[in-house]
């Protein structure tokens, strides 16, 4: 049974979860438009690495920090989450600049055991201003670093600092790039996007699908997450609360986005995969779980009649 096999973490488990992910993967690219051309095969080829390797890190941050049993149902529900959304599938900046944020969010995480609080903070603020570099919303995520020193250690006011010199950092060098590839500076111009508040592509047949979806799927998971929030330990308290701050702000970069057309919604799928987690944990009928996951499975495959 599929439940069965998914409450436990082997590698099989990993093997099958990046087969199905790597399947979505040739769908997006086929409704997409395949040209065999060398520059568009090591795009999609390292389109593929991005989106798939992410999983592992993904899983090792749960369960590193508590936020999931030691089960494979995390990359279960990010795979699926992430097959709904076949136009960022085919996003290698979007894809890129997910990477960076999960890399940064590890930093983040890892403020708790209360050593090298310094470096992590900069760390991780250098890890945004990579991911804004790729796609310049995501540096909204920096927020999360700015909630990691109000969680760490506040009262020391050079932490509050670190982020804005992470930034600056990533600016400096990607000038000092330029310059010397391109003759001439990083213009502020060509890195700031503008916001849009417009939602009128959401309407469109293939997003509306994908929209619907995951907007049921956060409604429901937050609403058992928020239900168990009361049991879990005081320790993981504050990391479960990030993993919430995580979901709104990326839910909101995704709000301001200049071109919206589902991709940018990608960054809700890391969060939201560690908070469906909770439903899928819960003890509840095995029948009725099994046909869950089967439902989490398939309905994927139903982009292909959009």
């Amino acid at each position: 049974m599929l439940s069965s096999f998914f409450s436990k973490s082997k590698p099989i488990n990993y093997i099958v979860v990046a087969l199905y992910m790597l399947l979505h993967f040739c769908i997006a690219y086929y409704k997409r438009g395949f040209e065999v051309e060398i520059k568009f095969i090591a795009i999609g080829i390292l389109s593929a690495l991005l989106f798939v390797l992410p999983m592992l890190m993904l899983n090792f941050i749960a369960q590193k920090n508590d936020l999931t049993y030691k089960g494979t149902y995390t990359i279960l529900l990010y795979a699926f989450l992430a097959s709904i959304l076949p136009n960022a599938l085919t996003n290698i900046n979007i894809l890129l600049s997910n990477v960076f944020v999960l890399l940064a969010l590890r930093n983040i995480l890892q403020l708790q055991n209360e050593k090298h609080i310094k470096a992590k903070l900069f760390n991780a603020s250098i890890f945004i201003g990579l991911a804004s570099l790729t796609y310049f919303w995501s540096i909204g995520f920096i927020i999360l670093v700015f909630l990691g020193v109000l969680y760490a250690e506040p009262k020391n006011y050079r932490n509050w600092i670190i982020p804005f010199i992470g930034l600056s950092a990533v600016f400096i060098v990607s000038n000092c790039f330029t310059l010397l590839f391109y003759d001439s500076f990083f213009s502020i111009t060509a890195y700031f996007h503008p916001i849009s508040s417009s939602f009128e592509n959401y309407l469109i047949k293939d997003q509306l699908f994908s929209v619907g979806v995951l907007s049921i799927c956060i409604l429901f998971f937050m609403v058992i997450y928020l239900i168990k929030f009361k049991r879990k330990t005081v320790k993981t308290k504050p990391i479960l609360r990030m993993i919430v701050a995580y979901l709104i702000i990326a839910l909101g970069v995704a709000g301001i986005a200049p071109i919206k057309n589902t991709s940018e919604l990608f960054f809700v799928v890391t969060p939201l995969a560690i908070i469906g987690t909770t439903y899928l944990e819960m003890s509840f009928y095995q029948f009725a779980k099994e046909i869950n996951i089967w439902v989490f499975l398939l309905i994927p495959f139903t982009t292909l009649l959009f």
